[in-house]
């Protein structure tokens, strides 16, 4: 072989006979493009001394003489570098071609090489033989030559040439074996041989006959279309493509001769052929000489047409001589026609020598004389019939057998043996297991998607020898080379079929030497790998090398069969794996069995052991559980503690006894025990069982324990068990929980009371500053004229009474805190009672409303009364109730919804009264809701004072449109000291008592309150009570009958809920004087200072101002601290020379809305540390502020102030203290106008 190996292949092409050259289809280089001929990069001997056939192949096509011979070269090269496009395999197509009178092969090696090889066409000038003698001899030289019968047919075969080509090409299929022979011959100068003239045969007529009469008959006419006789001159009639092509053969050069010397018997047959739909054929003289009609060609000739037509059994048919010879042989002796079924013919066509059967008759011809002429073949194709019935079977005998397998190793061996009796579709097999490379056992079900540490185990093979080289015993199927294994592994990732080929080396053809190639013989071209799997997963188990018949194409039959083949094994070898399985599962059971059963004496002593101590621990729950979470043992006390059901066990069902919230704690601790192998302590709640642990006053409380517990290990370091015990610690966690929430408590306590203080101490200096200011007003104003023994003017009267109304006010207001102290005093103690009586409910409403007229008046607020049909539906008129306390609520309504109104752009207060039988629950206004009752009193109406009338309920809203309340704000309604945020004490004062002690009022009433507010939009207050039905009292109840609620506004409108508007009367000027005779009188002149009064309260701002204009001060006005800092910006702190405002100090209030004091002062602070102040100077100030608790102060002075004055003041203090600041050295600064800023902050609350 290695001598061999050395030949080159140019040596053995030299020795070749036939003239052979070699084509690059795909050059390295580019070359000149210098002619339009073939470029060979060889030629052979056999072509380089044939100087005239060299010409013909590499020449020029401007060199050639005609137009037709350039045409037919040109062609030549087209098909000569042209490829195939059915695949990849870049062979020529097609197969063979006919020009310069020879007939050329080709043939492609590596998609690149191309070699064309040229054989001489058999002639016919050779003796002719009789049927007996064999086939001649030039057989072997390959097609018949025929000359075409005029110069016009063969200029329109040249002409129709390429249309030929697409029309064979769409006709084919489309298996890659599949080759065709060309369809036209190119024409030659002379035939290869010379015509033959067959005996001329006597003349015959054919006469129809007259027909009968009968009703049966027709009229029997010239065809409309058909051609009587194709065979004469000039036919008559639509001629088919086919017997176009009939008539243009060269018949002249046949044994039949030309067509004007046919008899008419001849020409009768050769019409009845070409007319018969069915394929069917004529065998004529001796040599046999070949006439088919159309159906032949597309059933039988195939790709043999058009060289077969006018041949005998020495052109295209010859491999069927060797098994027609006889029968023609016998039917030429007898006479009698022969009929074969299911007939097997070795026919090469489409580029291969294929596996055929026909069911097929010869009959004699005798052509009117009373010789054989020759025969009528009409054959009809049955290869799929027979093809599939064989391939059935071997589906059938496969299923057979591999029922029987028990095993996997089984199914292998039965697998092959069921293969083994199909010799021509299994010309050969290969089969291997796939198994892990540790595992001995091979036929285990393993071979997942991963390829890694997979092995292939030989598992047998039909038709390869033992040894061979494609059939190694082991191969690693991820990195090993040899046999198949590349394909495999491409197999195991599509886990479908795979088809290999020679010609693109897939199937390489070094492994397919030395097989016994089983049926016909020959090698295989094809092979098909199956990757084994169950129809029940994924697992490829095995592969399947089968070699595809090489006498048939893998066509759509072929697959079919393959993929029938392919379920059969899929579908058989899940039956085998499920039954090994349910072996494996009942024997891997039996073991367990023994050996738990083994296991079970050895334990025993040790359990009996274990227990015992457990048994003599403290009396705490003890457990061991499984390392799969299954409980094995527990003392009496942990079932008692858990409450597990005894018989009810299976793994991590003591999960179950474990609260929700503590069983992500129990995981994490498992998961410490059990994989992280450590010991574990956690606090456990578990679910309240009987005899749950219950407090001081005999309620039940959370079920806690405490679990600790650690892994336990075997001998070999394994985890055997997990011990512990659990201890109740419910009690003390209780206490903690207890103690925690009494301390939230306490501080929520202590917290809410220094606010309350700071609120009651802020609402009450408020107008105790004012009181005190108006007192020193009226008193100066008063002891200037008495001095002086002169009568008050009208203008010092109207500015004492202003003042004492201011005095008036302030009281009240005063008042309104103190009531509101007492009333939640009452309400905690239970010392308020209802005093029910008759009354007109609609009266409450309306002596409610009509206390607020000026104040509605003045803050252009429209008041709207909506009583609902259900007070006359149910004709309300006199109802038993607690006017006081209803009014009181609905007085505090009005206050917050005239307090919230104000400032909107719409300025509306809906007051709405309705009545029901039952208890109301759903109010038609969206998003109102009650809120739930603290103090429920269902009875309120039972006691005897209510009367005897039928119980009604009454609803009351109060609607209006002012800023409204978020989502969050509304939570926090309806609580002690709770107000919506804390921008509502800053803006709108209140003690945080009013909708508290509204709330209690309306429980004590037997009714509920409820809000419904959206915020930018408005707020609707409601409440409802029970009342009961009444007459009209027995005397007439006085007009001030409400006496009570005369003073309602001050006794029971809360401290949230008031608003002063009286403006206090102007001090005379000359009560400064008295104002300033005080002992501690200050040694600065008031006329020199230059004052900045920031303060949000307009009463306090008013009176303020105008008692330090009535010394002389000069006095400017802010109402927050944005505000003052504008101010500043204008002064001679920020402004150099004369241009700015004089300004001495700021008395700076704390709490303002947009801007504090305390933010204020800081923001002038970082501008005398950012040297934005003239001349690195102080700013003085001094907080004025009802805020005094020692930290609040602190809190001033840290922030920056430089004093603090509380209220109530008097202006002798005030100017001791500014004396005191600017050390008796005068204002900050003189001249200047007096700054007014413009007003319009709220009071401070």
């Amino acid at each position: 072989m290695d001598e061999f190996n050395a030949i080159g292949i140019d040596e053995i092409l030299d020795q070749n006979s036939r003239p052979t050259f070699v084509i690059d289809l795909d050059p390295d280089d580019e070359r000149p493009n210098h002619t339009d001929g073939l470029l060979p990069i060889f030629c052979n001997s056999a072509l380089r001394l044939h100087e005239r056939l060299f010409d013909a192949v590499v020449t020029k096509t401007d060199g050639l003489p005609t137009e037709q011979e350039r045409s037919y070269y040109q062609d030549f090269k087209t098909w000569a570098t042209g490829v195939t496009k059915f695949d990849d395999s870049k062979d020529v197509f097609p197969l063979s071609y006919m020009y310069s009178d020879m007939l050329w092969t080709g043939s492609t090696v590596r998609k690149r090489w191309r070699l064309i090889s040229g054989s001489l066409l058999w002639g016919a000038n050779i003796p002719l033989r009789n049927l007996s003698s064999g086939p001649p001899s030039e057989i072997s030289t390959g097609g018949i030559r025929v000359e075409q019968s005029s110069e016009k047919y063969n200029a329109d075969v040249v002409a129709t040439r390429k249309r030929s080509f697409a029309q064979t090409e769409s006709s084919l299929p489309t298996a890659k074996s599949t080759t065709l022979v060309a369809s036209e011959q190119p024409r030659t100068s002379k035939p290869f041989y010379l015509t033959q003239k067959g005996p001329s045969a006597g003349g015959s007529s054919d006469d129809t006959g007259s027909s009968s009469q009968s009703k049966t008959s027709i009229t029997l006419t010239k065809p409309e279309r058909a051609v009587v006789d194709w065979t004469v001159k000039k036919p008559k009639g639509v001629l088919t493509a086919h017997v176009q092509f009939a008539r243009g053969v060269k018949w002249s050069a046949t044994p039949l001769g030309g067509m004007d010397t046919w008899s008419p018997e001849f020409r009768q047959a050769a019409n009845l052929l070409m007319g018969n739909p069915h394929p069917a054929a004529l065998f004529w003289g001796s040599e046999l000489t070949m006439l088919y009609n159309e159906a032949y060609v597309n059933e039988v000739a195939g790709n043999k047409h058009p060289g077969l037509m006018g041949t005998g059994f020495s052109g295209p048919f010859s491999e069927l001589w060797d098994g027609v010879a006889p029968i023609f042989a016998e039917c030429a002796r007898t006479g009698v026609s022969v009929r074969r079924d299911n007939d097997y013919l070795p026919i090469h066509r489409r580029g291969l020598l294929e596996e055929t059967f026909f069911s097929w008759s010869f009959t004699p011809v005798y052509g009117g004389t009373d010789r054989i002429l020759g025969f009528y073949n009409a054959p009809f194709e049955t290869t799929q019939q027979v093809l599939s019935h064989r391939r059935m079977q071997t589906i059938n005998r496969l299923g057979e057998y591999v029922s029987r397998a028990k095993t996997i190793k089984q199914f292998w061996k039965l697998l092959l043996e069921g293969l083994e009796d199909n010799h021509f579709d299994v010309p050969f097999a290969l089969l291997y297991s796939v198994g892990d490379s540790d595992d001995m056992d091979h036929s285990s079900m393993s071979s997942g998607s991963t390829i890694s540490l997979k092995s292939c185990y030989f598992e047998g093979s039909i038709g390869i020898p033992d040894g061979h080289i494609a059939a190694p015993h082991q191969l690693d199927l991820k990195r090993s080379r040899e046999g198949f294994i590349p394909s495999f592994r491409e197999a195991m990732r599509t886990r479908e079929p795979t088809t290999l080929h020679t010609r693109d080396g897939t199937l390489p053809e070094e492994l397919l030497e030395g097989i016994n190639w089983r049926g016909f013989g020959d090698p295989c071209q094809e092979a098909i790998i199956f990757p084994v799997r169950p129809t029940n997963g994924d697992n490829v188990l095995a592969f399947l090398l089968l070699g595809v018949n090489p006498r048939r194409p893998y066509d759509l039959e072929y697959q079919a069969f393959t993929n029938l083949l392919n379920r059969q094994m899929a579908t058989s070898l899940a039956s085998v794996m499920l039954f090994e399985e349910e072996v494996r599962k009942n024997r891997d059971a039996a073991e367990v069995a023994a050996l738990e059963q083994k296991h079970l004496t050895e334990q025993l002593a040790v359990q009996t052991d274990r227990m015992r101590r457990m048994t003599e621990l403290s009396p705490l729950g003890m457990f061991l559980i499984s390392p799969e979470g299954l409980l094995r043992e527990a003392n009496e006390r942990w079932w008692e503690m858990t409450g597990h059901p005894r018989h009810d066990l299976f793994e991590m069902s003591w999960m179950e006894c474990i609260f929700e919230s503590s069983r992500e704690t129990m995981n994490k601790g498992w998961h410490r025990m059990v994989h992280d192998r450590l010991p574990w302590s956690g606090e456990l709640q578990l679910k309240p069982v009987s005899g749950s642990p219950v407090n001081l006053q005999g309620e039940e409380i959370d079920y806690w324990v405490l679990s600790s517990a650690q892994p336990e290990f075997a001998s070999d370091g394994s985890l055997r068990s997990v011990m512990g015990s659990i201890c109740d610690i419910s009690h003390s966690k209780w206490a903690q929980s207890l103690q925690s929430r009494r301390l939230k408590e306490a501080e929520e306590t202590r917290r809410q009371q220094n606010e309350f203080i700071d609120i009651t101490s802020h609402e009450m200096r408020n107008p105790m500053s004012a009181i005190l200011q108006c007192a020193d007003d009226i008193s100066s104003a008063l002891e200037a004229h008495q001095s002086n023994g002169t009568a008050p003017t009208p203008t010092t009267v109207e500015n004492c009474v202003d003042a004492a109304n201011t005095i008036g006010l302030c009281v009240k207001h005063q008042k309104t805190i103190v009531d509101d102290i007492l009333t939640i005093s009452k309400l905690d103690s239970n010392l308020l009672v209802l005093t029910p009586i008759p009354v007109q409910p609609l009266a409450v409403v309306q002596r409610a409303v009509k206390m607020f007229d000026p104040e509605l008046q003045a803050k252009d607020i429209q008041v709207v009364f909506d009583l609902t049909p259900s007070l006359q539906e149910l004709k309300i008129d006199w109802v038993t109730l607690d006017p006081v306390r209803v009014l009181q609520i609905l007085i505090n309504f009005m206050t917050n919804a005239i307090k919230f109104t104000a400032g909107a752009p719409k300025r509306v207060i809906t007051v709405i009264v309705a009545a029901s039988i039952e208890q109301p629950q759903h109010v038609q206004i969206p998003g109102f809701e009650y809120i739930p009752t603290r103090n429920a009193n269902p009875n309120a109406t039972s006691n005897e004072s209510w009367g005897k009338g039928s119980e009604v309920y009454l609803r009351f809203k109060v609607q209006d449109t002012g800023c409204g309340l978020t989502a969050e704000e509304k939570q926090v309604l309806f609580g002690r000291f709770s107000q919506a945020s804390p921008r509502t004490h800053a803006q709108y004062g209140g003690s945080g008592l009013g909708l508290f002690i509204s709330r209690q009022l309306a429980e004590l009433h037997g009714g509920q309150i409820g809000v419904a507010s959206e915020f930018g939009v408005g707020s609707t207050f409601g409440f409802f009570i029970a009342t009961r039905r009444s007459g009209p009292p027995g005397r007439s109840i006085p007009q001030d009958g409400l006496t009570t609620s005369q003073d309602l506004r001050g006794d029971a409108s809360f401290g949230q809920d008031i608003t002063i508007h009286n403006e206090p009367a102007e001090p005379r000027p000359e009560a400064a004087s008295a104002a300033t005779a005080d002992d501690g009188a200050p040694k600065i002149d008031p006329k020199d200072l230059h004052i900045l009064v920031v303060e949000d309260n307009l009463v306090n701002q008013k009176v303020l101002v105008r008692l330090l204009k009535n010394i002389g001060i000069t006095v400017a006005v802010a109402n927050d601290g944005l505000e003052a800092l504008a101010f500043l910006e204008t002064t001679h702190y920020r402004i150099s020379g004369s241009a700015g405002k004089p300004l001495s100090v700021i008395l700076m209030d704390l709490e303002m809305p947009n801007m504090d004091g305390l933010t204020c002062v800081r923001e002038i602070r970082a501008m005398e540390k950012r040297g934005e102040v003239v001349g690195g100077r102080h700013v003085p100030v001094i907080a004025v502020t009802a805020n005094v608790r020692d930290e609040q102060v602190r809190a001033a002075r840290e922030a920056g102030m430089d004093e603090v004055v509380s209220k109530p003041f008097r202006i002798p203090e005030l100017l001791g203290k500014i004396d005191v600041l600017l050390g008796g050295g005068g204002a900050g600064g003189n001249g200047g106008g007096e700054g007014e800023s413009a007003a319009g902050a709220g009071a401070e609350r």
